[in-house]
């Protein structure tokens, strides 16, 4: 965990209590509360999301572990600040207590009514959702290589999956997909992406259409995501 004096922390959650205390979701009073020790994980990357957070009292780390174990700090949660949202089933982050820390749940109902009234918990969850899919898109580069067809198709699920969880048709993917921004992000030539979406028209598993391009096979396209 990051070595920080403790005094600082306290310090630092004082003064962002009454800061904070604005984003705070209306909850309900007699949620219980969890208590957790100076170290102990609130969540760790790959656990299955189940709940979302409140921090009631004390501070949060919330970070992603890179390569050789290095973390890098995503944001630091204090009192008021909601914490565990995201579209993907399982945790890509992790989320620890850095004082002696206390949290509630926040409902469903209660969390969907913060995000339409506090613009920077608003901002917090697309942040969320920008880093869950460069968690997939790195992903499928690193599981696809030497694959061009299994790394788009793994691409092309990836941006489906967050597509339904958005609200929008998990079936049309509108970015435009033979750009150089596009090869670069799957690190491929822009001709080996042509080349892989050519071939994934002709298995039927895509195919043009004048909104974008339309998956015509959910199925196949998982399972070719599911090899890369």
């Amino acid at each position: 965990m990051l070595a920080v004096p403790k005094s600082e922390i306290e310090a630092r959650v004082k003064a962002m209590s009454a800061e904070r205390s604005k984003e705070r979701p209306a909850g309900d009073a007699a949620a219980p509360v969890r208590t957790l020790h100076a170290g102990e994980y609130l969540f760790q990357a790959g656990d299955t999301r189940a709940q979302l957070y409140r921090v009631e009292r004390g501070a949060l780390c919330h970070y992603t572990s890179g390569e050789a174990g290095r973390h890098e700090v995503i944001e630091f949660a204090f009192p008021g600040d909601v914490i565990g949202f995201g579209h993907l089933e399982a945790h890509i982050s992790t989320a620890r207590a850095m004082i002696e820390t206390d949290v509630s749940i926040v409902s469903p109902m209660d969390f969907a009514r913060a995000l339409d009234a506090n613009g920077p918990l608003a901002a917090r969850y697309a942040g969320a959702a920008d880093r869950e899919f460069d968690y997939l898109r790195a992903k499928a580069v690193r599981n696809g290589e030497g694959k061009p067809v299994e790394r788009l198709a793994s691409f092309l699920a990836a941006l489906s999956h967050l597509g339904a969880e958005e609200g929008r048709d998990p079936t049309l993917v509108t970015d435009e997909l033979t750009s150089g921004f596009v090869a670069e992000q799957l690190d491929m030539t822009i001709d080996a992406l042509a080349r892989a979406l050519c071939e994934l028209e002709r298995r039927g598993v895509v195919r043009a259409s004048k909104d974008g391009l339309r998956i015509a096979d959910v199925g196949a396209l998982e399972s070719l995501a599911r090899v890369a």
